[in-house]
């Protein structure tokens, strides 16, 4: 009888939750266009995203062919409309009031890093905002130029070799980038070269964060069981962990030895803000140690991860695009900065003759607007509202796709937009739309480190210029995508050649 029972119970439990979820994957009165959800993952299986056949942005360009610039995404068990116009992108970056970061910037993130500042919303965004970006502003980033070029002549002694095929560029430019935050925001040499232990902890925390993140449809209790008892995330996670400390304490060290001094760099504002009774009220200010250490461990990893991506995404533009490097050169060459013949002396970059050099620029611009290092920007209604004709309902998610709006031919009118092309900055879109080309996302959660990702893509493109560096094409270099926390070239080899 019992056994009846307890068959009959089962029965019932499984049908409410197929009846609920059959509930809540059907049409809405206000759906968008869109392909067809699987039960539990959404639109991330039927589109190729999870099996890795396809990159989100591959995926958003082809629904845009497809549907329009309106249409639907089931991001799992989450229905988000998702915007492909300028018109779209001015109207929720402009309204910060109907339109908030979105839990799905970095679904289940919170598991891994819950007080940074891209997981952060209202006064507790406010709080930390306060604290991180006066490090970050262009009149601060400036004053690392040479910084950056030291950093940028390490990665060429340490990882481009004349004549040899380069295989491991991705992981090397990591390594660069991660080098720069090291220096300007910690005052501290990583010495991340490709095998030391603190770059395989980041590359095993961003294995088990992309893991998480294209896992919405997991409760989070299960989220939260598979990162306990992961031994390979917990030993990276208390490496991460020690170094923040360590720097912490450093600066706390460097503090009481020199009293009333003003930050001068990210660590050094972090630590001045501690504030353990910090919280959200309207007069509380500072960090708290568990807030500072999430920082800590969210600049390391935009450094790491996202700036690399661009580079890495030169090096294969310029490989397949000779006549760029060419042009690149001669304008060094016209602006006297190109390395001496006899090989014995590089020329000093400022500030000034790095905005002098506009073909260089042009370059910088080209690839921060094709490549695909971050696909779309997330945001959460706030409140009922409506977006070109689309009721869009509190809670509800609207993604703006970044990469469609850069590539998309109503906005760029020198040449193909989906090819690359430096001279379109020189001549027809020299002048473009505002929006046509975001790839820092807009409006007030905007990328903060924009300003420093903007000066070390520029400044590390034009050092391997000036240094007389040739990326030549090879059979292997065929590109593709793979997306991480950033959209990386999936299959990058070039022969590197000094002139």
């Amino acid at each position: 009888m019992v056994s009846i029972v307890i068959a009959a119970l089962f029965v019932i439990v499984i049908t409410l939750i197929y009846i609920y979820l059959k509930r809540a994957y059907s049409p809405s009165p206000d759906d968008l266009p869109g392909v067809k959800p699987h039960i539990v993952f959404g639109n991330l299986l039927n589109s190729g995203i999870l099996t890795g056949k396809l990159s989100f942005h591959q995926v958003f360009l082809d629904y845009q062919r497809r549907f329009g610039d309106k249409f639907q995404f089931w991001f799992g068990s989450h229905r988000c409309f998702v915007f492909c116009g300028v018109e779209h992108a001015q109207i929720i970056f402009a309204d910060r009031h109907t339109f908030e970061q979105a839990p799905l910037s970095f679904p289940n993130f919170d598991l891994l890093c819950p007080n940074a500042i891209v997981m952060l919303t209202g006064a507790k965004w406010k709080r930390h905002i306060r604290v991180l970006l006066p490090m970050l502003k262009r009149a601060k980033i400036i004053g690392h130029l040479e910084t950056i070029v030291q950093c940028a002549d390490r990665f060429i002694d340490q990882n481009l070799h004349p004549g040899q095929v380069h295989r491991d560029l991705v992981s090397s430019c990591q390594s660069f980038t991660m080098n720069v935050i090291g220096f300007i925001g910690f005052d501290h040499d990583f010495d991340a070269h490709i095998n030391s232990p603190i770059k395989k902890a980041f590359r095993d925390f961003i294995f088990y964060s992309v893991s998480i993140l294209l896992s919405p449809w997991l409760p989070r209790w299960l989220g939260k069981i598979y990162l306990k008892y992961n031994w390979k995330y917990q030993h990276a996670y208390r490496l991460i962990h020690e170094l923040s400390e360590k720097l912490v304490e450093e600066e706390q060290n460097k503090e009481s030895e020199m009293e009333n001094k003003r930050p001068k760099n990210l660590i050094a504002s972090l630590v001045s803000s501690l504030n353990e009774q910090a919280n959200d009220d309207q007069v509380s200010s500072g960090l708290t140690h568990a807030e500072i250490f999430d920082e800590v461990l969210i600049m390391i990893l935009a450094g790491y991860e996202t700036t690399s991506t661009a580079l890495s995404w030169f090096i294969f533009f310029a490989s397949k695009n000779p006549q760029v490097q060419q042009k690149m050169k001669e304008e060094l060459r016209k602006h006297h900065l190109l390395m001496t013949d006899d090989l014995k002396y590089v020329p000093e970059l400022t500030s000034e003759n790095l905005t002098s050099l506009t073909y260089c620029e042009c370059v910088t611009k080209e690839v921060l607007r094709l490549a695909p290092v971050a696909g779309f920007s997330v945001r959460i209604a706030t409140c009922d509202t409506i977006v070109d004709a689309v009721k869009i309902h509190r809670g509800q998610t609207v993604f703006i796709a970044l990469n469609n709006i850069n590539t998309d031919a109503r906005y760029w009118h020198h040449a193909d937009p989906r090819q690359f092309v430096p001279e379109r900055f020189l001549g027809e879109d020299e002048n473009h739309h505002s929006l046509a080309m975001i790839p820092f996302g807009g409006g007030h959660r905007a990328c903060i480190g924009q300003e420093l990702a903007w000066l070390e893509l520029k400044t590390i493109i034009v050092r391997m210029m000036q240094r007389g560096i040739t990326f030549e094409d090879t059979s292997e270099n065929t590109g593709g995508y793979e997306d991480h926390l950033s959209c990386l070239p999936k299959k990058l080899a070039v022969r590197v050649r000094f002139d």
